[in-house]
């Protein structure tokens, strides 16, 4: 890598002089510093040019020569070895598309002893703006790929100032933020971490890797094939520096007195009153709260109450634990009417914690879009108050936010059409205490989220994989992941290369399903063998022609697809050409493979949210916020397709079993109470769950073992959420999980490290666990290795007639506690 500056033939060889590229070696040589070497020639006698002689001579005598190269370059001129370096540059900065690689050959002279070898770099997603990160960084080091455990610098989960915890790493690949510099992640108001995490630094312990001599880096952008933004890195370098001291020891059981955990009695006592001009005043203990609403008119001009434009009636019911608003709305004039609704609690300096969809939000500011949580909830010193949408549209259109001291919730899409009446529903929930949960748990029965989840789920593939395991392998996949439910993807057999999404499902083989059950059925009795179903993605060809009325539309006119053009995306409806052509898979797993039920993913919408185009809904717009115009109606991919769908699952249901991914959005779908899950890629995903059935996915993207799998069901008891299996290949248990315990479950309260049942508590912390009765307790604990420690000492004590378990877990333990 130098360039050469002279050369001279001499009888044993030629004699080089060089300028080496120092900073690669670490040295800082003085100006005009060269390096004068004598080559031996072993394999030629010909007077070969210097540089030829470089490459032909031997692979013995050029070791030699580098070996000599080292050491010169790190001698100073007066031959005294220089102290080792305590960093090496590597390289400056590289782009990478996806799925390319760049090497880098780097030379060492030795980690100094006592000092770890530290691969520092940067890395980013290019783009215009900060937006989140995707998991596309991979390192390899001498041909060895560089896994999370080898992280110093950051955690393997961190939470960031928008209240998400973002998984840093998944298994070999690194997440890696799309931003325009390496800096401006760390600042941003929703996606920077915090505690001085910086999203874009890596440090890499290399040591046992690295070997004196030359070394071999290669960076891969090895994120999925559908993202495109190229890789940027930079500021690569070897750094030698003390071993970092070991991780603290976890904690032990604890010692002293137990919380006492049991489900609260009720809510507590508040006052409500309509003040008039939009305001209705909640007093909780000593603090008072006024929310306030106002709503848009095309003036432009925001109002309280009736107007030129629309008819306005308010209606409330005071209960125990809520106050439920009904806003009724009545257009008096001939054209469609934007109406934004804009309900608000100004706190000012009183405001000490503000949660938007169940996320804290450290810098008491932001705004949520989440139709599965719509929740805000702002707290004081001492109580808080939560506003939630009711009514189906509200609760799609839903917008929660604060913003300098004022919190809300927003309807900013509503447009009612000529002559027409709707009534806008929606809760405030007082808090006598300044907890989130204290608040969800009131807010939870408004939206009838606590019913029974009767069993635990896997995905279990049927093809070639699993078929050639052994009966004992298979029984026991089943019964150590304690699964009620079974399901099969369609990742087998495919269609043209293809998933088989759509209608292309039933122009596939399904013995692969049918032989699977079949086996399933002998060997595990009783299991329930649900079928993969995805009511909007379609890959079959001639689509977009054969189901041209039924195409979704983005805001170009161009139909929508699911990142790749082959995975287009159409709005399933009795009345147009797609939607009774989709419902014929439903036949087909229910019928002619003969699964007992269905497994139904995104079932509330799939990527986007809105289609631009016929038919309208009849209530979603985009709303000018200056004009309070409509710019252009659109239509909401939930609302559009609820009757189609709601008809389908009712039909499914009548025949067996429904497992859905993410919590409906509208009033029928959830009065259909069957279990739904949201996947954790970010753990914090489990907010989401937060209002109907508390079920976690395990992370596909970190889970590599079922200890993997083990620590994502305590990360998911940190949201008060129960778990179910997600990969089957990579996560294969060997021994029975916490999982065998935790259904069937009826949800009464969600807390932070644990979730109590009627049947039973599943928790990670200790305390004195009972349902403020004298029922009898089973008690299983598991330890930090997720096994069961079997005759596990947890006595039952009884206080004022009350039985408790007192239970005393070591960090990263848990159990299940089950209600006799």
């Amino acid at each position: 890598q130098g360039a050469l500056v002279a050369s001279e033939r001499t009888e044993r060889g030629y004699v080089i002089e060089v300028a080496l590229p120092w900073a690669l070696l670490g040295v800082e040589p003085s100006d005009g510093m060269t390096l004068r070497v004598e080559v031996g020639l072993s394999d030629t006698d010909s007077p070969e040019p210097a540089q030829e002689v470089l490459m032909t001579t031997s692979a013995d005598a050029w070791e030699h020569t580098r070996s000599r190269l080292r050491l010169a370059a790190l001698a100073g001129t007066d031959g005294v070895a220089k102290p080792a370096a305590k960093e090496l540059p590597v390289f400056n900065q590289a782009e990478l598309a996806q799925g390319a690689t760049q090497d880098v050959v780097f030379a060492v002279d030795g980690v100094p002893t006592g000092k770890d070898a530290i691969l520092a770099l940067k890395a980013r997603m290019q783009t215009e703006r900060v937006a989140g990160h995707t998991p596309a960084l991979r390192v390899y080091v001498n041909n060895e790929v560089i896994d999370s455990d080898r992280l110093v610098n950051k955690p393997l989960r961190a939470k960031s100032r928008g209240g998400d915890v973002y998984s840093l790493a998944a298994g070999d690949r690194f997440s890696t933020y799309y931003s325009p510099d390496f800096e401006s992640p760390d600042s941003d108001n929703h996606y920077g971490l915090l505690d001085g995490i910086s999203a874009c630094a890596f440090e890499l312990n290399v040591s046992d890797l690295v070997r004196t001599g030359e070394n071999m880096l290669r960076i891969e952008n090895a994120a999925a094939e559908s993202v495109d933004n190229p890789l940027v890195v930079a500021d690569g370098k070897l750094l030698f520096r003390a071993p970092q001291p070991p991780a603290a020891a976890k904690a032990g059981p604890p010692a002293g007195p137990l919380e006492q955990y049991a489900p609260a009695s009720k809510p507590g006592a508040f006052e409500a009153e309509n003040a008039g001009e939009g305001v209705i005043r909640i007093t909780v203990g000593d603090v008072t709260y006024e929310v306030a609403s106002r709503f848009s008119t095309p003036e432009p001009e925001w109002v309280h109450g009736p107007n030129d434009y629309f008819a306005f009636n308010r209606a409330m019911e005071i209960r125990d634990d809520a106050v439920i608003v009904r806003d009724t709305f009545s257009n008096q004039t001939n054209e469609n009417l934007p109406i934004m609704q804009r309900h608000e609690v100004a706190l000012g300096t009183r405001l000490k914690g503000l949660w938007l969809s169940g996320l804290e939000q450290a810098a008491l500011s932001g705004t949520t879009n989440e139709p599965g949580n719509p929740t805000t909830f702002a707290s004081t010193e001492t109580t808080g108050i939560g506003l939630i949408p009711l009514s189906d549209v509200m609760r799609v259109h839903a917008a929660n936010y604060g913003v300098d001291g004022t919190v809300g919730l927003a309807d900013n899409n509503f447009v009612l059409q000529p002559d027409a009446t709707y009534t806008a529903e929606w809760a405030i929930v007082p808090a006598d205490t300044p907890d989130y949960w204290r608040f969800l748990n009131a807010a939870r029965p408004l939206v009838g989220a606590n019913f029974l989840i009767d069993g635990g789920f896997a995905f279990f593939r049927a093809g070639p994989l699993t078929d050639e395991w052994s009966d004992e392998q298979t029984t026991n996949f089943i019964r150590f992941k304690g699964a009620t439910y079974a399901c099969a993807s369609i990742d087998y057999p495919r269609y043209n290369g293809q998933y088989p999404h759509g209608t292309a499902f039933q122009h596939i083989n399904h013995d692969n399903y049918r032989n699977a059950f079949a086996r399933r059925r002998e060997l595990v009795p009783g299991i329930q063998n649900l079928v993969y179903f995805h009511c909007f993605i379609d890959v079959t060809e001639g689509g977009p022609e054969r189901f041209a009325d039924a195409r979704l539309l983005r805001p170009d006119g161009t139909q929508a697809d699911y990142g790749e053009a082959v995975h287009k995306i159409y709005l399933p409806l009795e009345t147009n050409s797609y939607g009774p052509e989709v419902a014929k898979n439903v036949d087909v797993i229910l019928e002619d493979i003969g699964a007992e039920g269905v497994y139904w993913d995104e079932h509330e919408y799939s990527r986007w949210t809105y289609h631009y185009g016929e038919p309208w809904d009849g209530y979603t717009g985009d709303i000018d916020p200056s004009t309070m115009k409509v710019t252009r109606l659109k239509s909401s991919v939930t609302l559009l397709t609820e009757p189609w769908r709601l008809d389908l699952a009712k039909r499914i249901l009548a025949a067996g079993p429904l497992i859905g991914n993410g919590a409906p959005y509208t009033r029928a779908m959830v009065d259909l109470k069957f279990p739904c899950f949201v996947e954790t890629g970010s753990i914090t995903h489990c907010t989401k769950a937060h209002l109907y059935s508390p079920i976690a996915l395990g992370d596909h993207l970190t889970e590599r073992s079922e200890l993997d799998a083990y620590r994502t069901m305590l990360a998911a008891l940190d949201y008060g959420c129960v778990y179910h299996w997600y990969n089957d290949m990579t996560v294969i248990p060997t021994h029975p999980h916490l999982t065998r315990y935790m259904f069937p479950i009826t949800p009464l309260e969600l807390h932070e490290g644990y979730i109590i049942g009627k049947e039973r508590i599943i928790t990670n912390k200790s305390g004195l666990f009972g349902w403020g009765d004298a029922s009898e307790h089973e008690v299983h604990v598991f330890d930090d290795t997720g096994r069961e420690v079997e005759a596990f000492d947890a006595p039952t004590v009884t206080i004022d007639g009350v039985t408790y378990t007192e239970l005393r877990i070591a960090e990263d333990w848990s159990a299940a506690i089950i209600r006799k």
